[in-house]
């Protein structure tokens, strides 16, 4: 190590790593630009001032007449001002009625299913195309009717006819995106579309599990970090890790032949002090390292979902539970919430996990990263569902029946993960004093899922595809029953 007040050159290294923290830096910060509900308003604000402009030059070199005569507009200059004062007057109206609808709509959504969905409604891009239209339209028409002017003794008169017609136009586009904004506000806060959305964005994430495209993977599982003494990297300020710039930190370690270790995993909320990296050996780390190393891992107010998989996890199974609160009570969403899970499940549980361990060329290993195992995506799917719903018979078997369908779908030897989950949750069920019917069928519920667990089907180890070309049941892949429509 350095002195204090030791400052090294900056090195082509570490330039490189810091030009890949900033692009990576960047992509959160364009992510959260383009999801936010301003940018495409404001787009549409700038593109029709400048389209405001093109037609008034065109309206100026127009001849009247010709083949267009009888379609533009045929109005003086008094009619041009009334017509283009209703549009802009009515269309900046209904664009705070739209907007107010969009604020009740994620109002509803914060209260009714969890605050964590407000992130999807936000970057809902219908809504921001509405709302774009709207103030597109308003403006277009305010800088339209600035150019209208009347005869005088001073000059002749000028009415933009061309641009008078198109405002016309831009009214009846925005009637129908009145239409469509209607009826997409009273479907989006529907509990199945809501679901959807974010379940679609989760299993996106999970084809690009944090590290897997980092390196190559380290065959033994079984490294681990040196036994040496490690340097460690401390954060300087407080918040939620957002994502770790991983390919930077992989060729920093590789160039200056380290091995570097994340300690916190994406997601987790960071104390100012607490160890962010440890890094070996320890004669490697300079100041500038430790700068690089912190540059990397990208803190913020709130969690973001661009390398976080756990985050959509997180907000389907907060729905649940917001569901089995006494104030709502609607063990309906929270079924809906159990399969919606269940699929995403599967997805993971069909997917090998990255390996954390990540070698460089010469087959050291250089990275160690905080993966996302499946154990750890089941438990923050169903753990917080099975403590509020332990006293719900109807929940408590939704779960077992998942276990079981996850059971059939997941790669060999998961299955043991989810015969820890379908006993904790008989054991939940045990403790919550249900009533002799109800628990002597969840036992029963319950044998069967457990010896189905620890009996897989053969179509636990075939591929996701069991169909032929001709659309029929492969014969390797026999029809399985719901667990729900056999008798328990």
């Amino acid at each position: 190590m350095h002195p204090p007040g030791f400052a090294m050159p900056p090195t082509p290294k570490h330039r490189h790593h810091a030009e890949h923290a900033n692009a990576t830096r960047l992509s959160l910060l364009w992510s959260g630009v383009r999801d936010s509900l301003w940018f495409i308003p404001a787009l549409s604000t700038a593109g029709a001032i400048l389209l405001a402009l093109l037609i008034v030059r065109l309206d100026a070199r127009w001849e009247a007449g010709g083949a267009l005569g009888g379609i533009l507009f045929s109005g003086g200059a008094d009619g041009a001002r009334g017509v283009l004062s209703a549009v802009a007057g009515s269309l900046i109206t209904v664009t705070g009625v739209v907007f107010s609808v969009t604020v009740v709509a994620l109002q509803l959504a914060s209260s009714q299913f969890t605050p964590r969905v407000l992130r999807g409604f936000m970057a809902d891009r219908s809504n921001q195309i509405v709302l774009g239209i709207f103030i597109g339209t308003f403006t277009y028409s305010v800088m339209v009717l600035r150019t209208v002017t009347a005869g005088d003794d001073e000059g002749a008169a000028f009415v933009p006819e061309v641009g008078v017609t198109l405002a016309i136009l831009l009214v009846l586009v925005s009637i129908a995106a009145l239409i469509y904004f209607i009826d997409h506000a009273a479907r989006s806060i529907q509990v199945g579309v809501i679901l959807a959305r974010e379940t679609e964005h989760t299993m996106h994430r999970v084809e690009q599990l944090f590290p897997s495209q980092i390196g190559e993977e380290e065959t033994d599982t079984a490294a681990d970090a040196p036994g040496a003494p490690a340097a460690t990297v401390l954060a300087a300020r407080s918040g939620y890790l957002l994502a770790v710039h991983g390919q930077g930190l992989f060729e920093l370690s590789d160039v200056g032949r380290m091995t570097i270790r994340m300690e916190p995993p994406i997601g987790a909320f960071v104390l100012e002090g607490e160890p962010l990296a440890s890094v070996w050996p320890v004669s490697a780390v300079t100041d500038e390292v430790i700068e690089a190393v912190r540059e990397a891992f990208l803190l913020g107010e709130e969690r973001t979902p661009e390398q976080d998989v756990e985050l959509g996890i997180t907000v389907i199974a907060d729905m649940a539970v917001r569901a089995l609160s006494p104030g709502i009570n609607d063990p309906t969403t929270a079924q809906l919430s159990i399969d919606r899970l269940a699929e995403i499940l599967a997805r993971i549980g069909r997917v090998p996990e990255p390996v954390p361990a990540r070698i460089g060329p010469d087959g050291a290993v250089r990275l160690l990263a905080r993966i996302t195992t499946f154990e750890r995506a089941v438990e923050i799917a169903f753990g917080q569902i099975r403590h509020y719903g332990g006293d719900n018979p109807a929940i408590l078997a939704r779960l077992l029946d998942s276990y079981e369908r996850l059971g059939a779908l997941v790669l060999p030897g998961r299955q043991e993960v989810l015969v820890r989950e379908a006993e904790r949750t008989l054991e939940r069920g045990r403790l919550a004093g249900l009533p002799p019917g109800a628990r002597q069928a969840l036992e029963r519920r319950g044998a069967g899922c457990l010896e189905a667990l620890r009996q897989p089907s053969a179509r636990s180890t075939a591929p996701l595809a069991t169909t032929v070309a001709t659309g029929e049941r492969s014969r390797a892949a026999p029809a399985l029953t719901h667990p729900s429509d056999r008798s328990a």
